[in-house]
């Protein structure tokens, strides 16, 4: 008994001081967070909800590239999809042109070492964002850079949803289609894109020397939107201030609903006021955990009318939220605590009609590929399901 109650304590210790380290260190993070503010733009911009389009798209335009290629994802991998993109990266830098690839440290260091080495003799330069480093080491080990952007020539602009590997092609049976939304964008908003990039780059000690047309005369598109960077402090009340917003109607497109107390309430309160909200989830999972943690948040969502879909012919991954149909906001954050107050996100707010009928459109298709999910089929779950819910929202600020 005196083992077990030891045991106990030094784990009650352990915890309160990662809590602590997450405290101090979120609060000595918040005097550096990067979370400029964008003026409005005007692009032209392209939604893209296939893996197999954008990666080829993407590929092109990189293929076509004349000055510079500058490429952010928080995943790729040693599959033969990322491989083709070291290899075409590769090839541009042998060609002397700069070609920069920033990789979020926690999946990055699973690539081989020899693949980056590859690329790095090649001229590619390489880096490894937000590696976690003392003080407050456990705070800085669940710093994420989620965001996805690519830049080239400064001119055509990349973000959204969709990593680099084989399942965001659909290549992986456990996954099946993958959905997602990406935007291909140019003219004015890509400047900001850039911004960020370069930003991103310089705060994890990479070489900012670069040639001026990175940063060339942009053409004024025709979509009204802004550039939004979140680090972990904004995010959460810049989706309040949206939702508040709605008149009539919010949809919100989530791989994860973990949301804040502020932002459930925020759903709920609208709906009394006879605002309609629909929320897009999957049926399956990628990771442990989560989606038992959403199903905790379900029932005040049901109990006060919201519509709630379970996308199931494969994964939906999309991170989009539709208000009054006429504000789309699609790009790399999910609807979850970790993207609220953890990870480094993009989004892109577009305000036009009919851009936004696209969007509608396509969350349509997906509703088609979805069940409901009524009071009865919550109420039938599994009993086995339960402690595993408990446990999720216990740990949904990391999940």
């Amino acid at each position: 008994m005196k083992v077990f109650f030891a045991i106990l304590i030094i784990l009650i210790l352990l915890f309160a001081l990662l809590l602590l380290d997450i405290f101090l260190g979120r609060a000595a993070y918040r005097k550096k967070a990067y979370e400029p503010v964008f003026s409005k733009k005007k692009s032209d911009i392209e939604l893209i909800d296939n893996g197999n389009v954008l990666f080829q798209r993407l590929m092109d335009d990189i293929r076509q590239a004349s000055s510079s290629i500058h490429v952010l994802f928080f995943i790729m991998k040693n599959d033969e999809v990322s491989h083709d993109m070291y290899a075409l990266l590769k090839e541009k830098a042998e060609t002397g042109m700069p070609v920069y690839l920033l990789l979020d440290w926690a999946v990055g260091r699973t690539i081989k070492k020899d693949t980056l080495q590859t690329m790095k003799s090649a001229g590619v330069r390489v880096y490894l964002l937000n590696r976690p480093a003392f003080p407050y080491f456990f705070f800085r080990m669940q710093k994420r850079n989620h965001r996805k952007i690519t830049v080239i020539d400064g001119k055509i602009g990349y973000v959204g949803g969709f990593n680099i590997a084989g399942e965001y092609l659909g290549k992986k049976a456990k996954f099946g289609n993958w959905e997602d939304y990406h935007l291909r964008m140019t003219g004015e908003g890509v400047a900001d894109l850039q911004t960020v990039f370069l930003k991103d780059l310089k705060r994890n000690g990479g070489n900012t020397e670069t040639a001026s047309d990175v940063f060339p005369e942009l053409p004024q598109g025709n979509i009204s939107h802004t550039i939004y960077a979140s680090d972990g402090f904004s995010l959460e009340e810049s989706y309040l201030s949206h939702i508040r917003l709605a008149k009539q109607s919010i949809i919100i497109c989530t791989p994860y609903y973990i949301p804040s107390k502020r932002l459930q309430q925020a759903l709920l309160e609208a709906r009394k006021n006879g605002v309609s909200v629909t929320l897009i989830v999957p049926m399956k999972s990628d990771h442990p955990l989560v989606r038992e943690a959403g199903f905790t948040y379900y029932a005040e969502l049901l109990d006060a009318g919201c519509m709630i879909y379970r996308f199931y012919q494969g994964f939906y991954h999309v991170k989009a939220m539709v208000i009054d149909d006429i504000i789309s906001i699609i790009g790399t954050a999910n609807f979850d605590k970790r993207s609220f107050f953890l990870n480094e996100e993009m989004n892109v707010v577009i305000e036009d009609e009919a851009f936004t009928k696209t969007v509608l459109e396509t969350i349509e298709l997906d509703i088609k590929k979805s069940d409901p999910l009524t009071k009865e089929h919550y109420k039938k779950r599994s009993i086995r399901q339960r402690p595993a819910e408990w446990l999720g929202k216990a740990l949904s600020y990391f999940l």
